[in-house]
């Protein structure tokens, strides 16, 4: 009898739980909202990229760090209406994901290079050019966009983790959570990332079964990645200062920089934005409802504003 019992509580917990994520991503607001995005995925230079629309401007999209194209789903679709639009995996990432480079191949220089020759690749580098980044890359939209000798109009920046040294940066992951915090850096981070890597398969899996809230195919792609290409760029572009010295020479040319912060975001430092907007006359400091994934949880919103943005310069 005590046996029966057991296994039926068992039983029920496991039915319990199996119900659990279909309730929790059927319900999803970000679920309900994403649907895969427009032009057919490719590659150029190093980089996989998504390319649609007709509009003579270029609109660069980069997502965040673990993340991909997937992120930027139908909602934007609309921008290439009044631009073209090129949503870019970052060096090391999604598809541009390369499990043979060395522990070296993902500084910033690095970064910056594979996304202007992956423009060039298309023959876009020539154009009027608007770039809007999430999370790390937004901070590297920026210094892509300090960087680039094109003609830069404006830079939009989602949730950018702006930090002036490494004891910042801790601190803000640390907001983010226990687990983010855990699997952020150090030798169980370095672990998990080994296996993931050893089994990539199951690593997906696993990633859409621990995110019932988010679309299936954006927490797949979470998984993408290699430790080398995650704790280099985390460190170049993330944990680093030099996005300062970006929005100075942004500013110098009179750029428009557009940072935007969630309102419960716990990733950006508390102020920063609007510190940078009363110092530089060209940055602009917004805050809207919701987290640390503004595009993804308010694509409608996100999208509407970089319609504005592209159309109005």
């Amino acid at each position: 009898m005590g046996n029966r019992r057991i296994s039926a509580a068992t039983i029920g917990v496991a039915l319990v739980a199996a119900s659990f994520w279909p309730a929790r991503h059927f319900h999803s607001g970000r679920v309900r909202r994403w649907r895969r995005g427009a032009g057919a995925p490719g590659h150029a230079g190093r980089l996989g990229v998504r390319v649609f629309g007709h509009g003579h401007p270029v609109l660069a999209l980069l997502p965040g760090i673990g993340a991909s194209q997937a992120f930027f789903g139908a909602a934007y679709d609309r921008l290439g209406e009044v631009a073209t639009v090129v949503v870019i995996d970052p060096l090391g990432f999604g598809a541009s994901m390369d499990a043979g480079v060395s522990s070296d191949s993902f500084g910033l220089e690095e970064h910056l290079a594979a996304i202007t020759g992956a423009l060039g690749a298309l023959g876009l580098d020539g154009r009027p050019l608007h770039v809007a980044g999430h999370s790390m890359g937004a901070s590297l939209a920026i210094q892509w966009a300090a960087a680039s000798e094109g003609d830069i109009r404006t830079v939009v920046a989602f949730d950018a983790p702006l930090y002036r040294n490494r004891a910042e940066a801790d601190e803000r992951v640390r907001h983010m959570g226990w687990f983010e915090a855990l699997l952020s850096t150090g030798p169980r981070a370095h672990a998990m990332c080994a296996w993931m890597c050893r089994h990539r398969s199951a690593a997906a899996v696993l990633a859409v079964a621990l995110n019932p809230a988010m679309p299936v195919a954006i927490a797949r792609d979470g998984v993408k990645h290699t430790w080398f290409s995650y704790i280099q760029s985390f460190e170049a572009i993330v944990a680093a200062d030099t996005w300062i010295g970006a929005i100075a020479a942004l500013s110098g040319r009179g750029v428009s920089v557009l940072l935007v912060d969630g309102k419960i975001d716990p990733v950006p430092v508390p102020g920063r934005a609007r510190e940078l907007a009363t110092e530089f006359a060209s940055v602009t400091a917004r805050t809207h409802r919701g987290g640390h994934d503004l595009p993804l949880a308010s694509p409608g919103w996100c999208s509407d504003l970089l319609y504005r943005q592209v159309a109005a310069a």
